[in-house]
């Protein structure tokens, strides 16, 4: 089962600002996980060809692991990777992600696109959207914090 998934969200801070805020790994793991999970990146290289390795998932337990690439990354404009998550050995799905940041007159435009292959079913899809939401808003509420 595959699925397109689109979303963007306007935030009020400079593209320079976004950008640090995704670039910085420990600044990421703050906002890039649903309030009450936690994400550990125990490998982020984040330039194009760079490997990513995270585990994410209830605190203490970590039961999801996510591993991938950066296919493309250019400062300021986008960010493309691919992202293979699994549980206990087994796939769960298969993404390519691209982010894009677009400069607006109130800050930053950020478009999410979302190309993701679940192997157990809607569930999964319905998760990478939920998830997605969910960052975008607390990359909002993190920048004006």
């Amino acid at each position: 089962m595959a699925a397109t998934i689109s979303l963007g969200a306007d935030i009020e801070h400079p593209v320079s600002t976004v950008w640090a805020a995704f670039a910085d790994t420990d600044q990421r793991v703050q906002w890039g996980v649903p309030e009450g999970e936690e994400m550990v990146c125990d490998i982020d290289e984040f330039r194009p060809g760079g490997s990513i390795s995270a585990r994410c998932g209830a605190p203490g337990a970590l039961e999801f692991a996510s591993t991938g690439q950066y296919c493309a990354v250019l400062p300021q404009r986008y960010i493309v990777t691919t992202e293979t998550l699994t549980k206990d050995d087994e796939i769960l799905s298969t993404a390519i992600i691209t982010w894009t940041l677009t400069a607006t007159s109130a800050g930053t435009r950020v478009e999410l696109v979302d190309q993701v292959v679940s192997f157990v079913g809607q569930g999964m899809i319905d998760g990478h959207r939920n998830g997605h939401d969910i960052c975008l808003r607390q990359l909002a509420e993190f920048l004006s914090s």
